[in-house]
Formats: C-alpha cells, sequence, structure tokens
C-alpha cells in the first residue's frame, strides 16, 4: 500500500494553529473544499460524518496522533490530508496529551476494506515517535513527503 498514492503533497498542513478537535477538522475540511478533494456542497455532509465517528470515542490513539476518518457516499476516491500542530491540539485524545498530527482520511462507503487498510497503514506508519517528532519539526510539503516515502519504505 501507497499512502503517497493518495496524498497530495497540497494537502499536506504545516503549522496549523486550531485550538480543538472542532476548529482543526473544520480547517482541514476548508481545505480539502478549496483544493477541490471534496465540493463545497458536500461539507456539511463530510463535517457530520466525521463528528459521528468522534462521537463514538475520540480518533486520538494517543501518542500526539489522531486519525479522524469517514465514509462519505460523496467521496469518490481516498482522500488523506496530513495536518502538523507544532503546538499541539486538544482533540480528547485517550493519553490525554495534545495531538500534534492529525491524518485525516475520508473514503466512499463501497470501499470498507480499503478504507480500513489505509487506517491500519497509517496508523503503523505514525506509531514511531521519531518520525512524529521530525514532522512536528518540517518546515516544507517536499520535507514531509520524503519522511513519509522513508518511513514508509523501512516497514515495506
Amino acid at each position: 500500500m501507497n499512502v503517497l498514492d493518495y496524498l497530495d503533497s497540497e494537502c499536506i498542513l504545516l503549522d496549523v494553529k486550531a485550538k480543538n478537535k472542532k476548529a482543526a477538522i473544520s480547517l482541514i475540511v476548508d481545505h480539502l473544499v478549496q483544493k477541490k478533494k471534496i465540493a463545497k456542497k458536500d461539507k456539511p455532509a463530510v463535517v457530520r460524518a466525521i463528528f459521528r465517528r468522534e462521537e463514538m470515542g475520540s480518533t486520538a490513539i494517543g501518542n500526539h496522533i489522531a486519525f479522524p476518518h469517514a465514509r462519505v457516499s460523496s467521496v469518490k476516491d481516498i482522500v488523506i490530508c496530513l495536518a502538523v500542530s507544532k503546538e499541539g491540539i486538544d482533540f480528547d485524545s485517550l493519553d490525554q496529551e495534545p495531538v500534534n498530527i492529525i491524518a485525516l482520511l475520508l473514503s466512499n462507503q463501497s470501499e470498507a476494506g480499503l478504507h480500513l487498510k489505509m487506517l491500519a497503514f497509517l496508523a503503523r506508519m505514525l506509531r514511531d515517535k521519531y518520525l512524529v517528532q521530525r514532522l512536528k519539526t518540517a518546515k516544507e510539503r517536499p520535507e514531509v513527503v520524503a519522511l513519509l516515502r522513508q518511513q514508509q519504505q523501512a516497514i515495506g
């Protein structure tokens, strides 16, 4: 599985200033609309789907990372947006720590298998604390892409 096949470098947000989960997700979805990864008319449904998933339990799994995700019929292909916050975001994390890396994943409702595989792969990639530290200090998108490519090669 190649995460970089689905992560457009334009969907990497550096130095996100959101203070909480709601603001962060809204900012990311707005960016996806701006980059035409989702249609503006579909934004409310996408945001509702993400927050419905968050109501089941926080997607901030600890170690400063969160994986908000949803399957939405209006999304035609896998969409990934990676957001980095140097300061940290209150995301109701299981370990009560702020989140610095958010990997938001959207897919079509018919793509359950691929959606779960992508979530698992992202979690495997980002569980590396060294990678998370390096992502937090990245200054440009190409640096983030290079770090992700290196990590992806390391884990297979």
